[in-house]
This record gives structure tokens, sequence and C-alpha cells, in this order.
């Protein structure tokens, strides 16, 4: 048997005039009903956003418990007269439109029916996007994705080469120093040297592109995702710019850049690093 759902009705939504809210009593999970439509004895609820299905299924099949005072305080807020019933909910839940009577207001059986429809709408969708990638525009989309992928491939494939033929370049020999600071206390720990490893990747491919006439600006950015092989956090992106700025040739351009991204023009690094990639 449903768990009933006991309601109180909060009145009429400012923003659009029509939605009827019913606040639940003694439910944390389902704290309210949002009202959109009532037609024909039919609810139409809107689920609150980050409900899960259970929850809200469970709270559906409540509202039609003997005991519950939704029917009732339903139509008392839509002003029906005496010969008005409440017979149903209907309720869209990611994709899925399903409508609930008394005769099958039980919160598993709900969900059973939700989830056969949500697989068959998952299955039809594929079945629809293969069928889509066999027209001649989904073959060119296919070819975008291949090409896309080997460029990645082939760029990828330079910054490690870039890596291991080209030298970075510092600021000067207290850059240098700083840098061979940094490259030895974070060597034995696999998350700072990682972090050592993406800014050296990230500085080399940066020089080859300012060779070619690119500012730091221009190329920052998606040099940076290209050489974030390994996977970074924005954690560790924080501790390259702070290394970079202190050590490379052009870190105080790549600072500015990265500080003005976060509407900050003044001295230091937008997030500093504070792990042992810092420097003092």
């Amino acid at each position: 048997m449903a768990k009933t759902t006991l309601v109180r009705y909060e009145g009429i939504w400012d923003y659009d005039k029509t939605t009827r809210i019913f606040k639940t009593i003694g439910n944390p999970k389902i704290r309210s009903l949002w009202v959109e439509g009532f037609e024909d004895g039919i609810a139409t609820i809107n689920p609150a956003g980050g409900s899960e299905i259970h929850d809200f299924a469970e709270a559906v099949a409540g509202c039609f418990s003997d005991n519950s005072n939704f029917g009732t305080l339903l139509l008392r807020a839509y002003n029906c007269d005496k010969n008005a019933t409440f017979t149903g909910i209907k309720f869209e839940f990611n994709g899925v439109t399903l409508i609930v009577t008394k005769e099958n207001a039980d919160a598993e059986r709900i969900y059973q029916e939700w989830d056969a429809a949500f697989e068959a709408n998952v299955e039809k969708a594929h079945r629809e996007r293969e069928a889509w990638l066999k027209t001649p525009e989904g073959q060119e989309y296919l070819a975008q994705q291949e090409a896309e992928k080997l460029r990645k491939e082939a760029i990828e494939a330079d910054v490690l080469h870039l890596d291991e033929t080209v030298e970075m370049e510092f600021n000067g020999e207290e850059g240098k120093k700083t840098w061979d600071h940094l490259v030895e206390i974070n060597s034995k720990d696999p998350y700072g040297n990682g972090v050592v490893k993406y800014a050296r990747r990230w500085a080399k491919y940066m020089q080859k592109l300012i060779a070619e006439g690119k500012t730091v600006a221009e190329i920052a950015d998606e040099a940076s995702n290209y050489c974030d092989i390994e996977g970074i956090t924005g954690f560790m992106y924080g501790c390259a710019v702070d290394a970079l700025s202190r050590c490379w040739k052009w870190g105080e351009e790549l600072r500015k850049w990265h500080n003005k991204r976060y509407g900050h023009e003044g001295d230091g690094v937008v997030n500093p690093a504070v792990l042992t990639v810092s420097v003092d």
C-alpha cells in the first residue's frame, strides 16, 4: 500500500499565474507538488528539479490513498463545482509521460512503467541515430569526427615530440633556478609531478606557436587543451599557471591572460597554487 501523501495548498505561482503549489507534509524527499493544470479530472504535475523517480512515484501514488487530502484541496484550488472529480495525475519525467490513476497507483508499478518507456525511448533514439549516420549528413558528420580525432592525435604527437626535443625558455637565471627547484621537490609526488609535466608541455608547445607569430592570449586556451594528455584537475591547471608565471619567458603574459578570464587585473594569480608546486 502506498504511503499517504498529505499536502497543504500554498497558492498560485506568481511567475505564470497558473501553477498551483502544494507543499507536502512529512515528505523530506518531495517537498512540493507543482500542478500546472487540471482538466477532465487529470492534474498535470511538474516534478521538481533534482527529484528521483522512485521518490516522485511514491508521492504520486500516495495522492490516491484513501487518507490523502490532495484530491480535495486540488478541487478547491481550481474552484471546481460539486460534480468535479479528481481521477488521475499526469507527469513527464526525463522524456517519459505517464498518467497515474487509482488503478495503477502503486509506486513500484509506476516506476516499472516509467523505466520500460524510458528504455524504449533510449532504444528508439539509438535506432534513429544509427539510421541517421547512414545518411549523407551522418556520413559527413562521421568524417568530420574522424578528421578531428586524427588532427588531435597529430597535435598530441607534436606536443610529446616537442617535450622531448625542445628546451623550455625561462625569464632569466632566477626563473631557471625556480623551475629546477620546482621539478626537484615534485619529482617524487605523482600529483605534483603531473603538474610539472603538464606545465612543461604547455610552455614548449606555446613556444612553437609564438615562434609562428601568435600571442599568448591567442593560443593559451587551445594549447592548454591539447597538452592535457593524461588529464588534469582544475587545481592542477591553476598550479601550472602559477608555476609558469614565475619561471617561463612569457609567464607574465600568461598570468595576465589567465587573470583577465576571471575579471582580475591586479597582482598575483587567481586561485594560486598552494601545494608543493608553490616555490617560495
